[in-house]
């Protein structure tokens, strides 16, 4: 009996409870649904999904009301006409602007209004003149529009990608790794030749710098003798401007003397035509042999003269006092 007396009083402080949670519940729908409220429209270009009647407004994180109808605009259905209830503690005031935002990650939407400064005037609204909110582009929008885009893209890139996890590809990547395991199990035997090779590169890269640094020099030298080629082609190029004209006068005078020289030669040989002939054939033929005598004559001097020098005085005397035969 005692048990089933407990039971029992158990069971009625639960359905005290709940009925108590039930009415406390009810007294706040009450509450919330006596509190005075002032009604605006939202004008929206962009896609407004997530949102339902019933989502939260709120002003930079405080929530002032709720959306209590989304339709499209009768005169203009590129807009999405959203109604909205503001408590009249908050009053919308001019340069309040409104946008979409997501709430958590279960995909829903809110309305949140910002952008007043201290002091703006109150926009009034009333149920028989109702005042339109200004609304803003936020990144919700072209995220939504994208979304779908970017489901399709990602689903074909998961099919591609199951594509190549097929036997073959398998295979293939199982051969790829074990070639990759067995070059670093060889660089790893090779490690002294790796590292001996390293130096050899580092060596060789030090050279290629000092390389680097003489041909530098030499192009540094090769500018420097063509600016003293070009300096000395513009000193001739000056020489024969300016001297040019006196060098080619000169020349014609020259030229010209030769030409008065070769006049007067040909003149003496026409004027002496006769004793050149006989003296060619007479004279020239004696005085070969006069040529040729005084030839053998200067030899026989140069060999004189010549042991002259080498004996001196000694050659005269010998000649005047031979030496007596002691026999």
């Amino acid at each position: 009996m005692e048990s089933k007396s407990l039971n029992f009083v158990i069971g009625l402080f639960v359905v005290a409870g709940i009925a108590a949670i039930f009415i406390v519940g009810l007294w706040l729908t009450q509450k919330g649904s006596n509190e005075k409220t002032i009604p605006y429209d939202v004008l929206f270009e962009d896609s407004v999904a997530g949102l339902s009647v019933g989502s939260k407004v709120s002003y930079r994180g405080i929530r002032i009301g709720t959306v209590t109808y989304i339709g499209i605009k009768p005169d203009d259905p590129q807009f999405v006409a959203v109604r909205v209830a503001i408590g009249e503690n908050y009053p919308i005031r001019r340069g309040d602007t409104a946008s979409l935002k997501l709430e958590g990650i279960t995909g829903s939407s809110y309305i949140d209004i910002e952008g007043a400064e201290w002091g703006s005037e109150i926009v009034p609204s009333t149920p028989e003149n109702i005042a339109t909110i200004p609304s803003r582009r936020s990144a919700l929008g072209p995220l939504v529009k994208g979304l779908p885009e970017l489901i399709n893209e990602g689903t074909v890139l998961v099919q591609r990608f199951s594509d190549l996890l097929d036997e073959e590809s398998r295979e293939q990547v199982t051969s790829i790794l074990a070639n990759i395991d067995q070059l670093t199990g060889t660089l790893a035997e090779q490690g002294d030749n790796v590292d001996a090779l390293l130096v050899t590169a580092n060596d060789a890269g030090t050279e290629l710098i000092e390389v680097s640094r003489s041909l530098q020099n030499v192009v540094t030298k090769v500018d420097t003798l063509v600016e003293t080629l070009q300096i000395t082609a513009d000193g001739t190029n000056q020489l024969i401007t300016e001297d040019g004209a006196e060098l080619v006068e000169e020349w014609k005078i020259t030229a010209r003397s030769l030409r008065e020289l070769s006049n007067t030669a040909q003149n003496f040989l026409a004027a002496n035509e006769d004793s050149l002939e006989h003296f060619s054939q007479e004279g020239l033929y004696e005085l070969t042999l006069f040529l040729r005598e005084a030839r053998h004559l200067v030899a026989g001097l140069t060999r004189v003269v010549d042991r002259i020098e080498a004996s001196g005085a000694r050659f005269l005397l010998d000649q005047h006092n031979p030496e007596v035969d002691a026999n």
